[in-house]
């Protein structure tokens, strides 16, 4: 009787000693988790920025080994492992690495281009060193193959004395380079997708048929979330970091898809760190945004003059018109060029600059619900038809329509449109207009359609042409709007009031000298890097171009102005 009462306790007591063993097995990570603790937390000796002398950089951590890589490239356990400081110096010494990839736009392509009789875009990759940052990324293993989150940091030395940077802000974008360049995955290049194409349909008449070199497809027209990549985005303003934060980012565009450079969108999402929002103000306005786009200037490659100056006189207009700050952005350590960091169209942004309810938003692009449900669209669809179609000489059926839509918005839009003589891609293409669903308080909640202005650097600003008789040719809602008497005349006013304000020729005129000084040198380095060609020439030649237009446009606008009065 006592031997079994003793072998009982003995049960018991290993029992619990099981169970205790259990438990700790399964509050240990497993091998290979990402984990997150204070004993692994990863620290570097020197923050993110700008350094006038070289230095070493220390990677510090309590316990476990570090890794790290130079490149871009995502670190694990098999990349070089972290014995001594890194000298951290000026890398534009480097070897160019992604910048010598002729595989990053068909523009390379010359015969194939000169076959169609398409312009050749003239890209060369850089006969020199491209200035280069250092960027370092690192992550922690312990001794169960577990692993910290990756650090990344990017680090300019010696950039006081360099030209093309005055003025700019700088982003420096570090993602995994097979994101970018994979042949099959990376968005960055033609890819598999174009050498499927040219399978497909090289020398046949389609192929033949498609003489724009920048719609042949490759892998960065492809579009949607399986095309886009994270990365880690870092902000700097005044060569202070003043944004660390991972993104996704896409490519972003129409035919400017196959330029090179490209221009990106910047994703922030939950999925990637927790933040729904880009978690700084980028453009001074208490806006933070969810996602923005890094716009290389799209068809305006040589000036990137256009859609900032337009955007920027026409703020005192009803209608929505993105703000701009000027970028150059360094991709994985390289230099890549100037850019404009502009607001994206979404719901945040209406809910940020008109002060609704961004689920209470209806937006359309190109004549596609881009924002709502789609039972959305039938607002949208109703509107144009009886804008378009109903009889705008009755007072009643005028009237209805600017219940509809805000008369004043749309007459804004179409006079800066008319004005600047866009064409082509437009208005058939590059439109985006939105209202609120169900009414609210406020100026903007009453339920009308308001219009967006975007893409102002496709084909336009041409003095002498017609773009009214266009714009009737091509926009049935705007055609029979022009039958209406009162319509009419206030679209002629507000075009010759833009005439002697915002674009007149003297105000623009100031306006393009103050780019020209300012952008000038930015652009200088930008076209080296893409064409090896510094003299800028073409730059100063577009930019004269476009003060002439803004001198003489109402020469050839006036007396179309006049048989419509």
């Amino acid at each position: 009787m006592i031997f079994y009462k003793k072998k009982r306790r003995i049960f018991w007591w290993g029992s619990v000693l099981v169970i205790f063993i259990l438990v700790l097995c399964e509050l240990k990570p497993k091998s290979g988790d990402v984990i997150s603790t204070g004993s692994m937390d990863l620290i570097f000796s020197k923050e993110p920025g700008f350094y006038e002398e070289a230095f070493e950089l220390e990677l510090i951590t309590e316990s476990g080994t570090i890794y790290y890589t130079l490149d871009g490239t995502t670190p694990d356990n098999h990349s070089m492992k972290y014995e001594s400081p890194i000298l951290i110096s000026d890398a534009t010494e480097n070897d160019n690495l992604y910048s010598m990839r002729t595989d990053v736009s068909t523009g390379f392509e010359k015969e194939e281009i000169e076959k169609v009789n398409s312009d050749y875009p003239g890209y060369q990759i850089p006969d020199f060193k491209i200035d280069k940052a250092t960027i370092v990324c690192a992550v922690v293993y312990d001794d169960f193959g577990n692993y910290s989150d990756v650090k990344t940091a990017t680090y300019f030395v010696g950039y006081s004395h360099k030209d093309g940077y005055e003025g700019m802000k700088i982003l420096s974008i570090i993602t995994d380079p097979a994101n970018l360049f994979d042949y099959e995955n990376g968005i960055y290049v033609t890819g598999k997708t174009y050498d499927e194409y040219v399978k497909e349909y090289r020398g046949k008449e389609y192929y033949w048929r498609e003489e724009f070199w920048t719609l042949w497809s490759a892998n960065y027209r492809n579009r949607g979330m399986k095309w886009e990549r994270n990365a880690t985005c870092q902000f700097f303003n005044d060569n202070i970091l003043v944004l660390n934060q991972k993104c996704g980012i896409r490519i972003h565009g129409g035919a400017s898809r196959g330029y090179n450079p490209k221009s990106l969108n910047l994703y922030a999402r939950e999925s990637y760190d927790g933040n729904k929002y880009l978690n700084y103000d980028l453009f001074g306005t208490g806006y933070y945004a969810s996602a923005v786009t890094l716009s290389q200037g799209g068809n305006d490659t040589r000036t990137k003059a256009k859609d900032y100056l337009v955007s920027a006189s026409i703020k005192d207009l009803q209608i929505a018109a993105m703000n701009y700050e000027p970028y150059i952005l360094f991709l994985n350590g390289e230099y890549w060029g100037m850019y404009w960091l502009n607001e994206k169209y979404n719901t945040d942004y209406l809910a940020q600059y008109y002060n609704v309810s961004k689920d209470n938003v209806i937006m359309i692009k190109e004549g596609i619900l881009d924002e709502g449900d789609e039972e959305d669209y039938k607002y949208y669809s109703k509107m144009i038809e009886f804008c378009s179609k109903t009889d705008t000489t009755k007072e009643a059926n005028y009237k209805r329509i600017c219940e509809l839509i805000d008369i004043e918005s749309y007459t804004d839009y179409y006079a800066v449109m008319l004005f600047i003589g866009r064409n082509a891609d437009w208005p058939t293409g590059n439109f985006a207009l939105w209202r609120v669903k169900k009414s609210e308080s406020g100026p903007y909640g009453d339920g009308k359609w308001r219009w967006m202005i975007f893409d102002l650097n496709s084909p336009g600003f041409s003095p002498e042409f017609d773009s009214i008789q266009y714009t009737i040719d091509n926009d049935a809602m705007f055609k029979n709007l022009m039958r209406n008497d009162m319509f009419r005349t206030q679209l002629i006013c507000k075009i010759e009031q833009l005439a002697n304000t915002s674009f007149s020729g003297e105000v623009m005129g100031n306006r393009i000298n103050e780019y020209i000084k300012f952008a000038s040198g930015p652009m200088k380095v930008n076209d080296r890097r893409f064409f090896n060609d510094d003299s800028l020439d073409i730059f100063y030649k577009e930019m004269e171009e476009l003060k002439i237009f803004f001198v003489e446009r109402m020469t050839y606008l006036n007396p179309v102005l006049d048989s419509y009065r």
